[in-house]
């Protein structure tokens, strides 16, 4: 089965659905989702890997028509441990998974589980016991989680959790880190106002720039315009345009690759590996420190294999002396969580 991808960062103050037993110890995530479905870092079109080796099972828990649509996963000790791939988060999150309840979870899925939005709740293994059976005997036995009271409600149980405060006004609002962020831009245009001018807090520039920014004619391009230029040149299919903003040495770290070192390669990468066919993107803000650029923004268009894709970004950009971007670092956030 395979669903109408999504992601877990939904405004909100509770969850309640209908239950997934699965009766299994010490789930790795290469069992979550192997290895060769892990092709992309765009956070979306990995349902169809979720449990893939397992699915193949006619009794495994997921080709069970009685829990088609549940969207609170019950498993047993040690729940996502192995790799630290983020995209066995992903997997359950684009297959419609908002929570996963267990006695333990491997540390690293449990940290990413709760970035990406994914529930990710530790409970005593009597209450997953109680819940395995009593979702096994009446398929719409429902798991309710509560961020505001941090407690799981199940089989007329309640039992509390534990979350930091961060974590839980983030999840609360709806907001992935970048957001979270942004809550605080009235703080952040406070510091950067009694800041010290230097070429990029200068006059010209203030500390925070939004939709609509467009670069400043003549002259020798700002840290600021450079950003722009990038991603208007992108956007227009410019490559060569594009390849001229980067320093010889630059490197570009990407979510969940290598880095690509040298202007060279980061052109090779647009020209030979991208995924995206075309599209747009938009710049919400741009705030401006010390020389470096940092933007958040969205993305609109059409993957290389015909799927559209929707995403919130952020990056930050670095200068060398020249005025060439020397460092590169992107940071993805799927938009239809």
């Amino acid at each position: 089965m395979t669903t109408t991808p999504t992601t877990a960062v939904r405004p909100g103050a509770a969850h309640t659905g209908t239950v997934l037993p699965l009766r299994v110890r010490d789930v790795d995530t290469d069992q979550i989702i192997p290895a060769r479905f892990c092709t992309n870092t765009e956070k979306t079109g990995f349902e169809d890997g979720l449990f893939a080796d397992w699915r193949t099972d006619p009794s495994f828990v997921l080709n069970d028509p009685r829990h088609r649509g549940a969207s609170v996963l019950v498993a047993d000790e040690n729940f996502g441990t192995g790799s630290s791939r983020e995209a066995a988060v992903w997997a359950l999150a684009n297959y419609g998974v908002r929570a996963v309840l267990a006695p333990r979870f491997g540390d690293i899925f449990r940290a990413n589980a709760w970035v990406n939005g994914l529930l990710a709740v530790v409970v005593p293994r009597d209450l997953v016991t109680a819940v395995w059976e009593a979702a096994e005997t009446d398929p719409g036995t429902e798991v309710r989680i509560d961020l505001r009271t941090l407690t799981v409600t199940a089989v007329g149980r309640e039992h509390r959790f534990e979350l930091d405060a961060d974590t839980r006004d983030r999840l609360l609002g709806g907001d992935d880190f970048i957001g979270g962020t942004l809550r605080h831009e009235d703080e952040i245009r406070a510091y950067e106002s009694g800041r010290a001018a230097t070429p990029t807090t200068g006059a010209r520039f203030p500390a925070v720039r939004t939709r609509g920014r467009r670069p400043t004619p003549g002259g020798a391009m700002s840290p600021e315009d450079a950003v722009h230029a990038l991603y208007r040149r992108i956007d227009e299919g410019d490559l060569a345009g594009f390849g001229e903003l980067f320093g010889e040495d630059a490197v570009y770290h990407r979510p969940g690759s290598e880095p690509l070192n040298g202007r060279g390669a980061i052109e090779r990468f647009y020209r030979e590996a991208r995924t995206i066919r075309s599209g747009t993107h938009t710049l919400e803000r741009v705030l401006l420190s010390d020389g470096a650029v940092a933007v958040d923004g969205s993305f609109d268009g059409v993957l290389t294999d015909g799927r559209t894709q929707s995403h919130r970004f952020a990056e930050i950009f670095e200068f060398g002396p020249d005025g060439l971007i020397s460092r590169r670092d992107s940071f993805l956030f799927v938009v239809n969580f």
